[in-house]
């Protein structure tokens, strides 16, 4: 009798025990949830490869389509344009971009996993400050060489197109972690693709 009841004993355990662990096969996507996340990360593309951090909020409308607005700030973008009056000339500078976007992210669920790949594809705006900045272009007088001048750049906000991918982590029913690529075709004076990748968390309410 006392082997038969530490037997149901261990039973009772060994459920009690492997329940939750069998809930976490599960994967937590839900309809109907709001999602607020940060991200820090790096931009590349243009020029030398420098830290960007932002934010974003997204809805859950279905189980795949994932409505969001986000933005992200840029500490240093590289820019390259034409110089007038000189063939084959272009100035050179870096400035702080500020990018606002808005798109879905496609979720894709796979049965049993914590890991959900998703497709992303954004519109929105890039926003330059009006800023002083030092300026390399190529000397009139001899093109073959650099000189240096300051150069202002007036504030201005042109449109942009973004997409790429990603996956989400739920660690939790609420929160998990998300990893991010993103390309920028931007338009107005720089129409350069620049890239980024990026890592965060998310939390559902």
């Amino acid at each position: 009798m006392v082997r038969k009841t530490s037997t149901l004993a261990l039973i009772c355990l060994a459920a009690i025990i492997c329940l939750p662990l069998a809930a976490q096969n599960v994967p937590i996507i839900r309809e109907g949830v709001t999602e607020v996340g940060g991200f820090v990360g790096a931009s590349y593309g243009i020029d030398q490869t420098r830290v960007m951090g932002g934010g974003n909020v997204v809805y859950s409308l279905t189980r795949s389509l994932m409505p969001f607005g986000e933005v992200s700030y840029f500490p240093g973008i590289g820019r390259t344009v034409s110089v007038t009056g000189v063939t084959g000339g272009s100035e050179s500078y870096s400035i702080p971009l500020m990018d606002f976007n808005f798109g879905f992210h496609l979720r894709i669920p796979i049965p049993k996993s914590r890991i959900i790949p998703y497709a992303v594809v954004s519109i929105g705006g890039i926003h330059t400050p009006q800023r002083n900045v030092t300026a390399t272009f190529p000397n009139p007088a001899d093109p073959s060489q650099k000189i240096t001048a300051p150069l202002q750049v007036d504030a201005s906000t042109d449109f942009a197109v973004s997409g790429g991918g990603g996956i989400r982590y739920y660690a939790t029913e609420r929160l998990g972690f998300r990893a991010e690529f993103k390309a920028y075709r931007p338009t107005g004076a720089s129409t350069d693709m620049f890239y980024r990748v990026t890592g965060g968390f998310f939390y559902q309410f």
